[in-house]
C-alpha cells in the first residue's frame, strides 16, 4: 500500500517543492492550498482539514504543516483582518490540521515555521507572534504524542512570499530536500536552515 502524505501550502513554493519531492519518492500525496491542487480550501478552517483527511483515504503517515502568510509592518499600525489573516494561516492551520490528523496519523509530523519563530525581528511583530505560537505548539506537541514530531525553521526563502528576489535568500527546493532528507534519513525532531 502507498504512503500517503498531506501537505498544507501545496501549490507555491517550499510546500510545492516539497510536494513534487515526495510524489518522486512514490507516495500519494494530498495538496492543501486556497487555490488547490487537490484541496482547494483556507488551511485554518476545520472543514478544509477534514476535507483533506478524507481525501487521504482517513489515514496519512505524514502531515507537513507548509501554509502561512507575512504581512509586514511596525508595531501598532496593522489593522484587525491583517492580525487575524497572519495568525490563522501560520498558527491556527497548524493546530486545526494537527487536530484533525492525530487520530489518523500513523507517522510523522512535520511543522514548517520560520527563524522568525526563535528570534524577534524589527517590522514583523505579529509575524513573530504567530511563528512563537507555532514554536510552542509543536514544542507541546513534542511533549504529549507519540508520534514524531519535526520542527523546522527556515530563513528567508526567493518565492512568491516575497515581492522580488533577494540575493540572500535561499532556494526553496534546496530546503524542500533538507526537509525531505529529514523525514527519511534521519531522526531528528528540529531543523534550523539559514543561508551559511
Amino acid at each position: 500500500m502507498t504512503d500517503t502524505a498531506v501537505v498544507t501550502g501545496a501549490s507555491s513554493g517550499l510546500g510545492f517543492e516539497i510536494c513534487a519531492l515526495l510524489r518522486d519518492r512514490g507516495m500519494n500525496v494530498v495538496g492543501v492550498s486556497r487555490r488547490g491542487p487537490d484541496v482547494r480550501g483556507d488551511a485554518s478552517k476545520r472543514e478544509t482539514a477534514i476535507a483533506a483527511l478524507n481525501a487521504a483515504g482517513r489515514s496519512a503517515s505524514l502531515l507537513i504543516n507548509c501554509a502561512g502568510t507575512g504581512i509586514f509592518h511596525s508595531a501598532g499600525s496593522y489593522t484587525d483582518e491583517e492580525i487575524a489573516q497572519v495568525l490563522n494561516s501560520n498558527l491556527v492551520a497548524m493546530i486545526n490540521f494537527c487536530g484533525v490528523f492525530l487520530p489518523h496519523l500513523d507517522g510523522t509530523i512535520v511543522n514548517v515555521m520560520s527563524t522568525a519563530a526563535l528570534t524577534g525581528k524589527k517590522g514583523e511583530s505579529v509575524y513573530c507572534a504567530a511563528k512563537w505560537g507555532a514554536h510552542g505548539y509543536t514544542l507541546a506537541l513534542q511533549a504529549e504524542i507519540p508520534q514524531r514530531v519535526l520542527a523546522v525553521y527556515p530563513g528567508g526563502m526567493n518565492t512568491a512570499f516575497w515581492p522580488e528576489e533577494r540575493a540572500n535568500f535561499m532556494d526553496p527546493k534546496e530546503i524542500a530536500a533538507k526537509i525531505v532528507a529529514a523525514v527519511f534519513e534521519t531522526d531528528l525532531t528540529e531543523l534550523i536552515l539559514k543561508r551559511v
